[in-house]
């Protein structure tokens, strides 16, 4: 995904500035992630040298590196990789204190909320369920992720997370305990709450936005995109321009009082096959095309936060992203989903475990899950 057309430029000027030692060639590969990932594990594994730079999802550095398909930066190379780059978007290309793969670009959920409903954020989850019992129904809804796809286990990551928990250990061993318990509890607690959207359980990031942006919530729970996407609708729609002009933002909420939230990162890294024509080379132009001034663009032409903590400084940045600084405070704070080899099959289980939102039976699907999660542990299917 490239709509601003970033990537292509930089792909461009790098290519131009390297006096033809170089030329940097973009080839898509689906048109989502799961199948992006799939392909990509198919044409690594075969030892394909047609593969000289891939844009990976953030979770796939333990698999890729622990497979063996990524080249190692060390020296000046970690150095430039890692340069002024916060610990979040840091942590997401590292791997057994190994480096693996540039830092991108990077993302993380924030809190959005009607400010003429709301007027202080809540800063805990069991806050907002109770403000949004205060309003009515429909108008006072909490909208979130609760298809069963990994937007609902980015959910729960950053319930655990928060919580002071973690899912599983480096082995895909699951560490579940009372954080675990009880981000189900309030997953299962939205979900019967009354001030749940009835689509919850087959809703994704999208629709939950655009019913936010209908008047159908006072709390949205979601990715910085939504803010640029709803100044954008507001010019058209009078509804949508109502609930912009009173759109509030805060930091995503916490579990327990007083323990402020630490959330998934999204984004996108840029690794380095080994198996590559020239990966000293490629790991040159993908240092170019992740420079401060791609970062910039990055930020302001495709929505996409940096990673870079300079970039929250630039003035042009902080014009598109008015919550800029704190986007840079929950990135400091942030988490990776389960980093494990595995993580595939650890999201899967996940997913099945905990869905329906509303069926969930706190202590039992927890145990549900640790049971599937030794499986895998040792090697089984369930």
């Amino acid at each position: 995904m490239d709509p601003g057309g970033t990537n292509t430029k930089a792909a461009k000027e790098c290519s131009q500035q390297s006096n033809g030692e170089y030329t940097i060639k973009q080839s898509p590969v689906a048109n989502s992630a799961d199948a992006s990932r799939e392909l990509i594990v198919r044409r690594l594994a075969a030892g394909d040298k047609n593969i000289d730079i891939v844009n990976m999802d953030t979770i796939w550095t333990p698999e890729f590196a622990e497979a063996g398909w990524l080249r190692e930066l060390k020296g000046s190379e970690q150095t430039q990789a890692l340069d002024d780059v916060l610990d979040g978007p840091k942590a997401s290309v590292q791997w057994k204190n190994k480096t693996y793969a540039i830092p991108l670009n990077t993302n993380v959920q924030l809190l959005w909320y009607r400010k003429d409903l709301v007027p202080t954020p809540p800063e805990t989850w069991d806050e907002m369920i109770a403000m949004a019992k205060k309003l009515p129904a429909g108008e006072g809804n909490i909208l979130e992720q609760g298809q069963k796809y990994e937007g609902y286990v980015v959910w729960f990551n950053n319930l655990v997370a928060s919580a002071g928990g973690t899912i599983v250990n480096a082995e895909g061993r699951p560490t579940l305990g009372a954080p675990a318990v009880k981000a189900a509890q309030i997953i299962k607690d939205v979900a019967t709450s009354g001030r749940s959207d009835p689509s919850l359980s087959t809703s994704q990031e999208d629709p939950s936005r655009l019913a936010f942006e209908a008047g159908k919530g006072a709390f949205l729970l979601n990715w910085p995109y939504v803010y640029a996407a709803a100044r954008t609708d507001a010019e058209t729609n009078p509804v949508t321009k109502k609930v912009f002009a009173n759109m509030g933002y805060a930091r995503w909420p916490g579990v327990n009082k007083g323990e402020p939230s630490k959330v998934s990162i999204g984004g996108a890294n840029l690794g380095i096959p080994k198996t590559g024509q020239n990966p000293e080379l490629a790991t040159k132009a993908a240092l170019c095309m992740t420079s401060a001034k791609w970062q910039a663009q990055e930020a302001i032409n495709e929505g996409l936060p940096p990673v870079t903590n300079a970039t929250y400084d630039d003035p042009a940045v902080r014009k598109v992203y008015p919550f800029a600084d704190l986007l840079r405070e929950q990135l400091k704070d942030s988490v990776v989903r389960p980093a494990t080899p595995s993580y595939s099959d650890v999201t899967l289980a996940i997913q099945s475990s905990l869905h329906p939102p509303a069926g969930i039976n706190p202590a039992k699907s927890i145990n549900t899950l640790r049971d599937r999660l030794n499986i895998l542990a040792d090697g089984g299917m369930y």
